[in-house]
């Protein structure tokens, strides 16, 4: 097992990696959470209905905390919306859970994101704890205290910053992942490596598919979480270099909205990555080559790389309401070379004319 700490002062929390047995996986939670008035238990319906871990989960954590009930979430991006938001804190209330109440959340990105959006605006705010279901969600979105839920504006529009106790993740619930949702979370592994950690990058070029062997993916999963936790303890709210986090997103989550979330949010990371070294390299800021090494690597991991295939109009209009512009700018991620990452406040319509000249033979 291997576990890291995030350091947040009082906010502060571990993060569990490892094949758990499900009383192990409760008793980290327990441990963590003290003596809850009750659980919530939000769980991906898809996630429920393929593992047999969730039910024993759920008679384990019965076995030790008080009311634990279990509250099923719409698979995937379905359920990171208001409306779903609503009938989760309806069922809350109608429960009679108080604030002494804690939301475990169970699922992919997607249903970690809810669980935590929820257990951020319920009675305004409760206590949480993770139990991350995916590559994606091991490695990104069930660390670090980002919630939030898509707008028909754009993904992630409305959202909180708003810490886990915990987050455990059991990657034995990878035994029933979809191999689509497994290379789709890679993306923010490769990600993790060229922004922060040159030595995970290489790695993955050494190994390509390879990687996906479970000794060599745990220990690529437990580098990629060590970026996170390390920028995250640095600037929790993202009012500086947290915002390296965010490369390949600005481009990937218009490409991701613009497919109605046909895409998967890895797929469309991996597209926005590509794109990002064209910009790079464009303006003199990426090592020329770099893009054409990432694209192979992409590749060889079974991930998109086409994006002149997804590029739209409507793409370049949903990248104006990225959260990250600022009046006629965007804070876009810049990657000089492997390890290594920058923060870039490039104008609005040069950005869409770069990105557009990225596909453009």
């Amino acid at each position: 097992m291997t576990t890291l700490r995030v350091p947040l002062a009082e906010r502060s929390y571990d993060v569990h990696i490892a094949n758990f047995s499900v009383d192990e996986v409760a008793d980290r939670i327990v441990a963590s959470i003290g003596k809850p008035s009750g659980v919530a238990v939000l769980v991906d319906e898809r996630v429920a209905q393929v593992s047999p871990r969730v039910p024993a989960l759920m008679s384990a954590l019965s076995g030790r905390l008080p009311k634990v009930q279990r509250h099923l979430l719409p698979r995937g991006e379905s359920c990171k919306n208001l409306e779903s938001v609503e009938r989760t804190c309806q069922w809350l209330a109608e429960s009679g859970y108080d604030r002494g109440s804690v939301v475990v959340g169970i699922g992919g990105g997607a249903a970690t994101d809810h669980a935590g959006f929820v257990a951020a605006v319920y009675l305004r705010g409760v206590a949480f704890a993770l139990c991350p279901t995916t590559l994606l969600a091991t490695v990104d979105a069930s660390v670090g205290g980002k919630t939030g839920v898509d707008i028909a504006a754009g993904k992630n529009l409305v959202g909180a910053f708003y810490q886990p106790r915990v987050v455990v993740a059991d990657l034995s619930f990878f035994e029933t992942l979809p191999k689509r949702e497994l290379v789709a979370g890679m993306a923010e592994v490769v990600k993790a490596g060229l922004i922060a950690d040159q030595a995970l990058f290489a790695k993955l070029e050494a190994e390509g598919a390879a990687a996906y062997v479970p000794d060599s993916l745990a220990a690529a999963i437990t580098a990629a979480v060590a970026v996170k936790v390390a920028v995250v303890g640095e600037d929790e709210r993202e009012s500086g270099r947290r915002a390296i986090l965010n490369f390949g997103h600005t481009v990937g989550h218009a490409i991701e909205a613009a497919s109605g979330y046909e895409l998967l949010h890895g797929e469309a990371v991996s597209l926005g990555m590509v794109a990002a070294l064209a910009v790079g390299e464009a303006r003199g800021v990426t090592r020329p080559g770099l893009g054409e090494r990432v694209r192979a690597l992409l590749a060889r991991l079974s991930l998109p790389v086409d994006v002149k295939a997804r590029l739209s109009a409507e793409v370049l209009v949903r990248i104006e309401v990225d959260k990250k512009r600022r009046t006629d700018a965007v804070r876009f991620v810049l990657v000089p070379r492997p390890g290594e990452a920058i923060l870039c406040d490039i104008p609005l319509q040069e950005l869409k004319e770069q990105v557009l000249a990225s596909v453009l033979p």
